[in-house]
This record gives C-alpha cells, sequence and structure tokens, in this order.
C-alpha cells in the first residue's frame, strides 16, 4: 500500500490493529497454557521423588500463569475497544470530529492504564514504609 494514494477506510484500519493485536494475544494464552503444564508437571515430578524443593519450583512456574492471563486479558480488552472504535469513526462528518473521538477514547484507555500503575506503586510505597515502622 506504499504507493495507494487512496486512503483506507476507518474499518480497513481497525481490522490490521485488531489482527496484529491477535498474534500477540494468542502468544500469551499459549504462554499461559505451557506455564501452568510444566508448573504441574513439576510439582508432579517433585512429589513423585518426595522433594519439596523440586515441587515449591513447579508452583513458581506455575505463577507465571497470572502475568500472562493478565497481558492477554489487557490486550484482548484493548481489542475490544478498537473494534467498537469502527461504528463512531464511519458516522464521523469530519476528520476533526473523528480525531477528538479518538483523542477521547485514548485518554480513557491510557488514564485507566495509569491510574492502575499509580495505584499499585502507591501501594508498594505504603507496603515499604510500614515495614521501616516495624
Amino acid at each position: 500500500m506504499v504507493g495507494d494514494s487512496t486512503p483506507r477506510t476507518a474499518q480497513e484500519v481497525i481490522d490490521q490493529a485488531v489482527s496484529e493485536n491477535r498474534s500477540g494475544e494468542r502468544l500469551l494464552y499459549a504462554f499461559a497454557i505451557v506455564f501452568v503444564v510444566l508448573g504441574i508437571a513439576i510439582i508432579a515430578v517433585g512429589l513423585w521423588r518426595h522433594e519439596l524443593a523440586i515441587a515449591a519450583l513447579g508452583t513458581l512456574a506455575s505463577a507465571l500463569f497470572w502475568p500472562a492471563m493478565d497481558c492477554a486479558r489487557r490486550t484482548r480488552k484493548e481489542s475490544v475497544a478498537i473494534r467498537l472504535l469502527e461504528a463512531p469513526l464511519s458516522r464521523a462528518d469530519t476528520a476533526k470530529d473523528a480525531a477528538e473521538m479518538l483523542r477521547e477514547v485514548f485518554h480513557d484507555l491510557f488514564h485507566e492504564q495509569h491510574t492502575l500503575q499509580r495505584a499499585r506503586n502507591s501501594g508498594a510505597q505504603r507496603s515499604r514504609k510500614t515495614q521501616a515502622i516495624k
């Protein structure tokens, strides 16, 4: 499309963004499955050999399931948000209307992520302060 002078429609751009997200989402689901299966296998080996340390390592491997699933969930949420933009963008009369709508959506999306990150950071700081007082 480098030499193509016709502008792409909103639907084409959104379809491309969603398809690009889909491969990353599938990779994250695969990681989650691998972590769980590998963790359970390591736990089983640890129990079979009666070695608690190996079973603990299996638990750690299985715990990696949560970050992978959290990232996959966020990717899925962003793909749905992008897909939901299709209808309003196709009805926008001017490029200015479309740009304003996109600005609002991205502000809401990234403001939510920034708020979550700030809450995590403040929770960690409170935890450190509490431990320092003790």
